[in-house]
């Protein structure tokens, strides 16, 4: 990685998006409005990218407004870095902008993502599109030289830009207008609609079906409507796009049936009523809401009174569900029971993600929306995303290292960077694993991963810091200096993968419990 830093400014679509292409190779900074971020992060990094929202107004133009204050805001703080909008403007916005900001280095480069395949159409970009100056322009795409050779860079003046991005969706409502058009006409003189459109698909020319297949329904979307209206309402009359607007109108919205997978979320916790309140209300401030949150704990807990109380005023909030442990008394034991209670409340187990979090942990508003999201995107069984370390020396949070590859060798020797809190996984696969190992008082992280990969369950990476984990050296945890329950589950570990694993393997191993947790593992075969 390298030593050069970008920031994003709007975490929505966009924003995460380009932080999980970009983040693997640059150190980065987050801020948005709404949530826990710190403004003066992005005032250290080299190059910013805008990601806010501009919806349309009452007149149906483009309410920049958002971006406006975030110019003024960086331009108060002398920002010097470059200012990449990434936002869709209003035309005329641009030259505007650098007259008004003299002192800021403002580039437009506008996106063009799928809402709905937004991490991994950013990581494979169509094209490039750009403007501003070329001393501007050449350091921004310094910061996109991974992209391939054959993806066109496409530099242009600002206004060709802010009209070349209006008209890519303008175009999308127009396909889907005449595919719309078409089907009116098919239903008409009873012929099949699906025949027709495949007499456009075959042609050389047609280079995708997509927004050219019927049942499609009126085009909507945050984006495509207001950036047509846009185009309508800047100026004269537009006769193609006020008929493709015309007939939206009277499209009538289809009736599609979605699977949406069923997100669950766990929460094992023993005798700690403060984190788990924090754990708590961190899932439920997600922008996606889990469908349940378990939270497991042992009938003899001491904190069992107090997390009733807790339970019961989330209750009010989201749906969450206080289930005694009726396995072993361990975390293991306290995730099969509610994987148990999982399977009889949500049968299809396909269909259902599981998202663990340890009560001393909390997530980002982001998280689950996110993982979600790009477990659909991938089609992956399970999902890693980035943890945020907070200790004694980092209590703001330091970015943990996110794993570029993930292979059961990775486990054998260490942990890169994966634990129960930032583990999203199919309930299925997870039955098919026989669930969490009871007999590991530790390390059960690892353990799962290595069996997930063993029936071959596909992992997916998600290069976004979402996790916040809480590791404090103050008081007792599980991974404690000289931890009782740590070394078991570390000899436990040991004995149960010493065979798979090299003689390197197990040296790094053994030296990492002594360094660490300084514990000894002892040999048994």
């Amino acid at each position: 990685m390298v030593s050069k830093s970008f920031g994003v400014i709007g975490l929505g679509s966009v924003g995460w998006a380009v932080v999980h292409g970009l983040s693997t190779r640059f150190p980065y900074a987050v801020y948005d409005i709404v949530g826990d971020y710190v403004w003066n992060n992005i005032l250290s990094t080299d190059i910013v990218f805008l990601c806010v929202p501009t919806p349309a107004n009452e007149s149906g133009r483009l309410d920049c407004s958002a971006v406006i204050d975030v110019l003024n805001h960086l331009d108060k703080d002398k920002y010097s870095g470059c200012i990449v909008i990434k936002s869709t403007v209003f035309i005329g916005f641009m030259d505007r902008v650098v007259v008004q900001y003299p002192a800021l280095r403002i580039v437009y480069m506008p996106e063009f993502l799928r809402e709905k395949s937004s991490f991994t159409w950013f990581a494979d970009p169509d094209r490039l599109v750009i403007s501003g100056s070329d001393t501007d322009i050449m350091e921004v795409l310094s910061y996109f030289s991974w992209v391939e050779k054959h993806v066109p860079v496409l530099r242009m003046n600002y206004r060709s830009a802010e009209v070349g991005k209006l008209a890519h969706n303008a175009y999308i409502a127009t396909k889907v207008s005449f595919t719309n058009e078409m089907e009116a006409i098919c239903a008409e003189y009873n012929a099949n609609a699906f025949d027709v459109m495949s007499v456009i698909w075959a042609d050389r020319r047609v280079h995708s079906q997509d927004h050219l297949t019927p049942n499609l329904g009126p085009y909507g979307g945050k984006c495509v409507p207001k950036d047509v209206n846009e185009l309508l309402h800047s100026g004269k009359k537009r006769i193609l796009l006020s008929a493709v607007e015309s007939v939206n109108a009277q499209t009538k919205v289809k009736s599609k049936e979605t699977c949406e997978p069923v997100v669950i979320t766990v929460i094992p916790t023993h005798n700690r009523p403060i984190f788990l309140d924090r754990a708590i209300s961190s899932v439920s401030s997600q922008k996606k809401k889990p469908n349940t949150i378990y939270i497991v704990i042992d009938d003899d807990d001491p904190s069992y009174a107090a997390v009733e109380k807790i339970v019961a005023h989330f209750g009010t909030i989201i749906s969450v569900n206080l289930i005694k442990n009726n396995r072993s008394h361990n975390l293991s034991g306290a995730v099969n029971t509610a994987l148990e209670q999982a399977c009889a409340d949500y049968p299809d187990t396909s269909n259902v993600f599981v998202s663990i979090l340890d009560d001393d942990d909390w997530w980002d508003m982001s998280y689950l929306a996110n993982v979600s999201k790009y477990a659909l995107e991938t089609g992956a069984d399970w999902i890693i995303s980035g943890l945020i370390r907070h200790d004694d020396a980092t209590q703001n949070g330091m970015m943990q290292t996110i794993p570029a590859k993930i292979t059961p060798n990775a486990f054998f020797y260490t942990n890169p960077n994966i634990q129960g809190s930032n583990l999203f996984v199919r309930l299925s696969n997870l039955i098919a694993i026989g669930g969490f190992d009871e007999n590991l008082a530790s390390t059960t992280d690892r353990d799962v991963c290595i069996r997930l990969l063993d029936i071959n369950s596909v992992p997916a990476t998600l290069n976004n810091h979402l996790v916040h984990h809480d590791a404090d050296h103050l008081r007792d945890r599980l991974s404690s200096v000289g931890s009782k329950k740590k070394g078991q589950g570390l000899q436990y570990f040991y004995d149960k993968y010493e065979e798979r694993m090299s003689q390197t393997e197990r040296e790094c191993f053994k030296k990492r419990s002594e360094d660490l947790f300084r514990i000894c593992i002892a040999d048994r075969h």
